[in-house]
């Protein structure tokens, strides 16, 4: 049985979008790819706010 994905819609201004685009193509994976990882990263930060 297939799991399912979760998914997440985002908005871009052209700005934001070109720096990601431009980070993905240096890092050699897709847009959302990208977008996953650096998400995944500011997870594993910790909060300075939480002290």
């Amino acid at each position: 049985m297939a799991t399912k994905k979760s998914r997440l819609n985002v908005t871009l201004n052209d700005i934001e979008r070109e720096k990601l685009e431009k980070l993905a193509e240096e890092s050699g994976l897709s847009l959302s790819r990208t977008i996953a990882q650096l998400i995944r990263k500011a997870k594993l930060k910790p909060n300075d706010k939480e002290s």
